[in-house]
């Protein structure tokens, strides 16, 4: 099994659950065609900003494997999250959460995100229609 870029800096790994990867790890186009390709595109430019950053890590053995795309298998689910569409992943990075969160709320839209939660440990950033123009800030 090998990893699949799907930019410079991420892997398809860091975005899907390790037991539907290992299903279709032969058929990778399935798996990206989960995803949302702005997220990626948004997360891709964190990454650049603000250098390690980690949203599933099963891959390394690591204990997060719902932190990108969640399938009903996962014990977060919600048909309504935005996870559940590909559109949304849960990160940890090397600064203060709060950090990201202020540099998203300054650059959103040259990001592409138009969502983010406030009040949590770590950042969730999601690609979600808005039909307003302003960043959508929710809490737990």
């Amino acid at each position: 099994m090998q990893r699949i870029n799907l930019t410079a800096k991420l892997y398809l790994d860091e975005y899907i659950p390790k037991d539907l990867y290992l299903k279709y790890q032969d058929k990778p186009h399935i798996l990206i065609g989960l995803l949302d390709n702005r997220l990626i595109e948004a997360d891709q430019k964190l990454r650049e900003v603000f250098g390690s950053v980690t949203i599933n890590n099963w891959w390394n053995g690591g204990q997060r494997n719902w932190s990108g795309l969640r399938t009903p298998e996962s014990p977060d689910y919600s048909p309504t999250s935005q996870h559940s569409f590909g559109r949304a992943s849960d990160k940890l990075f090397s600064v203060p959460a709060e950090e990201v969160r202020k540099y998203i709320q300054e650059h959103w839209h040259e990001l592409g995100i138009t969502c983010i939660e406030d009040g949590v440990s770590w950042v969730h950033s999601d690609v979600r229609f808005c039909t307003g123009n302003e960043l959508l800030i929710v809490r737990p």
